[in-house]
């Protein structure tokens, strides 16, 4: 449910970025907490920014389907979700769908990671943690993760 409510806020305009809590007197960085280069709204933190673009790819390629990963032109999270997941059937979109919100949340734990508790981006430890997150949404019945999984290790 914490992941739905995140996206929908996403798809909103709504995540706590940086001039919000300026406003509100919490710490803040000035640029994006991954890349400390370009302005950090949702839309660059989750899509366009260049650690966002290479966690996506090894996450996505761990899972069989690198090709659908973010590229530098896409500006716009949901869009590429969309145009991504428009090229698979039911059962690999469903798993896809599942990826992609599990990898949205890992993206914005560790944002916060950053931003709160002062630690360095890693990527590393954010893919360590996505594959932590998606064996335990296995666990709980993410039937199109488990799918994704076992196409992977079929080879397609």
């Amino acid at each position: 449910m914490k992941c739905k409510f995140f996206l929908w806020l996403v798809a909103h305009n709504h995540c706590w970025m940086a001039d919000r809590l300026a406003r509100r007197g919490l710490p803040h960085p000035e640029h994006c907490p991954f890349c400390d280069q370009e302005d950090k709204t949702i839309q660059h933190l989750l899509c366009s920014c260049v650690f966002s673009r290479q966690f996506w790819h090894q996450l996505l390629r761990r899972f069989g389907l690198p090709d659908v990963a973010p590229q530098p032109s896409s500006a716009r999270f949901f869009d590429w979700w969309q145009q991504a997941g428009s090229t698979f059937n039911k059962d690999v979109g469903q798993g896809f769908n599942s990826l992609v919100m599990l990898g949205a949340w890992i993206l914005w734990k560790e944002r916060n990671d950053i931003v709160f508790n002062g630690v360095s981006p890693r990527l590393h430890r954010a893919l360590l943690l996505a594959q932590d997150e998606a064996d335990h949404w296995m666990l709980a019945g993410a039937k199109g993760l488990r799918g994704l999984v076992a196409a992977a290790s079929r080879g397609g």
